[in-house]
């Protein structure tokens, strides 16, 4: 009789260790279900998150080496010019600076520091004569070297930068759609 409660009692643990183990089972399949399912829908946004930003980082990077491509252009072309163009660029990027400015001073007669570089003092001078401005010139070369010539007028009331890099700048921004096309092809302006 003890034998058959002893057995008994092996026979009810071994039903409650086996339920158990069914019930940890379960458990760890539902557990596993859901690291499975969580794992897939990050992926799963991960991808499309990738996916999504891979063409405007493709368009980034066109615009990137559209952008170098016509820097390096607008470069060679200032290089190609001769120092009596540069000069003219200069002198029209100065005078309609000044024109600019002294349009609401006409009588008024000032005195400015002008600071020059890459520039003779007889080519300022020069240019300084055709300029529209009423006024005394103090004319001191600058210590900066700039690539191409430059120029700033400074007044009590005004400073005015001219250099032949902001002139080709403002030409580039003003004719970019053209110069991109030319050099990068139609498809380009449909970035």
């Amino acid at each position: 009789m003890l034998t058959c409660l002893v057995l008994e009692i092996l026979l009810s643990a071994e039903d409650t260790l086996g339920s158990q183990t069914r019930e940890w089972d379960g458990r760890i399949r539902t557990a596993l279900d859901n690291l499975n399912k969580s794992y897939e829908e990050r992926t799963k946004k991960i991808e499309e998150e990738v996916f999504a930003r891979l063409p405007l980082d493709k368009r980034r990077l066109r615009s990137e080496a559209a952008e170098i491509t016509l820097n390096k252009a607008m470069d060679g072309f200032l290089h190609s010019l001769t120092r009596e163009k540069l000069l003219l660029i200069l002198n029209r990027e100065l005078s309609g600076r000044l024109r600019s400015w002294a349009g609401n001073r006409e009588g008024i007669v000032l005195k400015a520091v002008v600071r020059y570089s890459n520039l003779s003092l007889s080519e300022v001078e020069v240019m300084l004569e055709k300029a529209p401005f009423n006024g005394e010139w103090d004319i001191n070369e600058d210590t900066a070297i700039y690539e191409y010539p430059a120029i700033s007028i400074s007044t009590p009331t005004m400073k005015i930068n001219a250099t032949v890099e902001t002139a080709a700048a403002a030409q580039l921004m003003r004719h970019r759609a053209e110069l991109s096309a030319s050099l990068l092809g139609e498809e380009v302006l449909n970035d």
